[in-house]
């Protein structure tokens, strides 16, 4: 390889992708690999568009092209973080890297680079320093401590980024939270089964046929769950809380109360006492 092709591969994680793993990543995806140093990424995605996979791109870029960094993914079992770190290794082995450490949960190339491959837990992971990449796959079920636990490793390597990527799962989760939030700061990219087109019309209706409608938004639409949980969904409760014009003109019984006084007869005036009360 050229010193101007591998400077090019640095620069553009697309480039590389697509000539050196000789695969086209989707739009979504070259917009994830071309984030900022320092950047913080939030991705919501169907089932099955690659999400897993770009967050390996990603990582196995930084490894080949910054000695000496470390990265980390976490997922919500450590078979799945593990099996993250072995796509890792598929890649870099194809590209002919030479690995100084190769176990299930940490791969070390001989430039010094790593990824480790961490727990669903925040007990085991506080003290770390994060250089390169930090990502959270399938977020949405990862607890709020464990995202809490993820963000301060970069706290004193401010070029390194920050990913979460997840279908939709609940409103409260902290991956749905930060994607409902108004910080500018993170750049959000959405891979559901509407915005990209790896699905079949006739595979859709029969997931969707397969799941019901609340599974299959979640799974595929990046609609969070939790109107099934209750009879008032949310557009009930967006329906009731509308604000509407009446569709005639009020009355006057709406109108400002009248000055006129209006006598009404006692029943009772002329009634007399009978003999038992006098």
């Amino acid at each position: 390889m050229s010193k101007l092709r591998e400077l090019a591969y640095q620069v553009d994680p697309a480039l590389w992708v697509r000539e050196a793993l000789e695969v086209e990543p989707a739009p979504w995806q070259v917009d994830f690999l071309r984030a900022p140093l320092g950047a913080s990424i939030i991705a919501l995605t169907a089932r099955q568009v690659g999400k897993t996979t770009t967050a390996t791109w990603v990582i196995a870029h930084n490894m080949l092209f910054a000695p000496g960094g470390l990265n980390v993914i976490a997922c919500p079992v450590i078979r799945q973080s593990a099996e993250a770190v072995r796509r890792v290794r598929d890649i870099l082995i194809k590209l002919g890297a030479e690995l100084r450490t190769d176990n299930v949960y940490a791969l070390e190339l001989k430039n010094r680079s790593r990824v480790l491959a961490l727990p669903g837990d925040d007990d085991s992971i506080r003290g770390l320093t994060v250089d390169g990449w930090i990502v959270a796959d399938e977020a949405a079920r990862l607890s709020d401590e464990m995202i809490a636990a993820l963000g301060p490793m970069r706290a004193r390597r401010p070029k390194a980024r920050f990913a979460m990527l997840s279908t939709a799962l609940r409103r409260t989760d902290p991956f749905w939270t930060t994607w409902e939030n108004d910080d500018p700061s993170w750049l959000r990219l959405k891979a559901t089964a509407d915005q990209v087109n790896f699905f079949s019309e006739e595979f859709l209706k029969q997931q969707l046929r397969q799941m019901g409608e609340h599974k299959f938004n979640r799974e595929y639409l990046g609609i969070p769950g939790g109107a099934e949980a209750s009879p008032f969904g949310w557009d009930l409760y967006e329906r009731a809380t509308e604000v509407r014009l009446p569709l005639v003109p009020p009355g006057s019984a709406f109108g400002p109360p009248s000055e006129t006084r209006i006598g009404v007869a006692n029943p009772f005036q002329r009634l007399q006492r009978s003999g038992a009360l006098q």
